[in-house]
């Protein structure tokens, strides 16, 4: 037997987390949403799910995720804009060409998707069309619409684009980033609604130029204290919650601006030597945090849903991924989709997900795994979170990457994105060991 009570390093907790609160037993709650029955829209040569919230005679604003995908609050925000007389239209392209929700998969997702929604959207309502995206959406984003400009040379069906938060420099934040090159050929009108409390604030300066240079229109619009996410961040700030009620009025202001603004524009066309290739920063920065000392693994020995017990030891000679996680925790449910991917692409070299669940009965757990996640790694019971004592999950999620004898390599307190090429190639490392 493993001696109990090794202790595992604690790492500065950051406001990210959903705090596990021994002594109160607080589980979270949400209000349900009214979805707007899911359709689907061939473009890319797939059918991409679109979730419509209609309106009759107001703007149509066409919305692309970010590398994080769909969340509960981009419905929210739909549903308070369709409210305001907005018609929405959530596109879910991640789906639609069975791409993992992460950055890297900007480069491998068709550019006609872009033309092909937006077509579809100016034909179903027959208005011109908003298109609204975040993040590092953007140069793949900004390129589709490029070739929708270069079929529809002078059309005023695209009314403009609202840019929150453009991630559009190629790599890593520096002094003088180099700009993607679809921004020195995009001359869109443009209305950019910028967090300050964010990295790519240092950049507006020179995408403004650089868009501006290129014959865009743009509008800036700046937000004081607010960090990137703000409106879908499970750790937003008082500040940032009371934005993401504001969040309607900024982009109906935008709008109000684009439409002011003349839209028709003929399309740039690049030099033959130019690459207007797609090549999304990835987000390599995104790292487990190694352990110094490698101590051996706590016990773990939990039942499964099935009632099988598990013991951590019998997993010896594989890298195991022990999350500690609850459903009311959404960076928990965040980030799993991207674990269940992970554990897909690296099952064949040895690698297991044995996921705990701390402190709710065995029914939630059950409905949540076969009606909100549909993982298939397994999932593990600790009701009475007797993990606690040896593991120190003090905050959901945590992780711990044990490798292939027992030792403790890495930990992570919080959400993360587990595709990332960073993280898989420390995964990778451990797998060659």
């Amino acid at each position: 037997m493993r001696p109990r009570g090794v202790r595992l390093p604690v790492l500065r907790l950051l406001p990210a987390l959903c705090l596990l609160l021994l002594t109160a037993g607080i589980a979270g709650s949400g209000t349900a949403l009214a979805d707007s029955p899911a359709a689907t829209v061939t473009a890319g040569g797939e059918p991409v799910p679109v979730q419509r919230y209609p309106a009759d005679h107001g703007p149509v604003l066409l919305w692309f995720p970010s590398e994080h995908g769909l969340q509960d609050e981009h419905r929210q925000q739909a549903l308070a804009l369709q409210a305001r007389g907005v018609e929405v239209w959530l596109a879910d392209p991640f789906t639609g060409h069975f791409l993992p929700e992460a950055a890297s998969s900007f480069d491998d997702m068709p550019l006609a998707t872009v033309p092909g929604l937006l077509d579809a959207a100016r034909e179903e309502t027959e208005r011109p069309v908003f298109v609204l995206a975040s993040d590092r959406a953007w140069p793949w984003l900004l390129t589709g619409l490029h070739q929708w400009q270069q079929a529809n040379p002078g059309s005023e069906d695209l009314a403009g684009v609202l840019m929150l938060s453009p991630f559009l420099h190629t790599g890593a934040d520096a002094a003088e980033p180099e700009l993607q090159p679809i921004v020195h050929y995009s001359n869109l009108p443009v209305f950019i609604l910028q967090p300050v409390q964010s990295p790519q604030f240092q950049h507006l300066g020179r995408v403004r130029a650089a868009l501006a240079e290129a014959g865009s229109s743009v509008g800036v619009r700046l937000l004081p204290e607010l960090r990137d996410r703000y409106f879908f961040r499970p750790d937003a700030t008082a500040g940032e919650r009371l934005a993401r009620e504001a969040l309607p009025g900024e982009l109906l202001r935008g709008m109000d601006l684009l439409a002011r603004t003349p839209s028709a524009r003929e399309p740039r066309v690049p030099a033959a030597d130019v690459d207007l290739a797609v090549r999304t920063p990835s987000g390599t920065d995104a790292r487990l945090n190694p352990v110094e000392e490698q101590p051996d693994a706590p016990e773990l020995i939990r039942p499964d849903l099935a009632g099988e017990e598990h013991d951590l030891r019998d997993y010896r000679g594989e890298v195991i991924l022990i999350n500690f996680w609850a459903s009311w925790c959404p960076p928990c449910v965040h980030e799993m989709p991207s674990m269940q991917r992970l554990e897909d692409k690296l099952r064949d070299e040895g690698f297991r997900i044995l996921a705990v669940n701390l402190g709710e009965p065995e029914d939630t757990i059950r409905a949540f795994i076969e009606d909100e996640v549909e993982t298939e790694f397994t999932i593990l019971l600790d009701p009475q979170q007797k993990s606690l004592e040896d593991w120190r999950a003090l905050a959901f999620p945590t992780s711990y990457v044990i490798d292939r004898e027992g030792r403790v390599r890495y930990a992570l307190y919080g959400a993360i994105e587990w595709m990332e090429p960073g993280v898989v190639e420390q995964i990778r490392d451990l797998l060659e060991e």
